[in-house]
């Protein structure tokens, strides 16, 4: 049996933030997902993905005061 897909509320949970969120990144193209016809649909290796990629873009910097990066 085929890897059970997930809709944009159901990812948006998984990953606990806003489904406009979720939805303005994949109207951007900004992050990984699939198309079955007008329905968007998130495998697991794609949360994965998106996960990571939110790791990466953390850069090691100056801190401030309140330990938010400068730049």
């Amino acid at each position: 049996m085929p890897e059970r897909l997930l809709t944009i509320p159901e990812a948006a949970k998984v990953l606990a933030v806003p489904e406009s969120w979720l939805r303005e990144r994949v109207r951007l193209r900004r992050v990984p997902h699939r198309r079955l016809g007008k329905h968007v649909r998130f495998s697991t290796a794609d949360l994965e993905q998106i996960v990571e990629r939110a790791a990466q873009q953390v850069s090691p910097g100056r801190r401030s005061a309140h330990g938010w990066p400068t730049r």
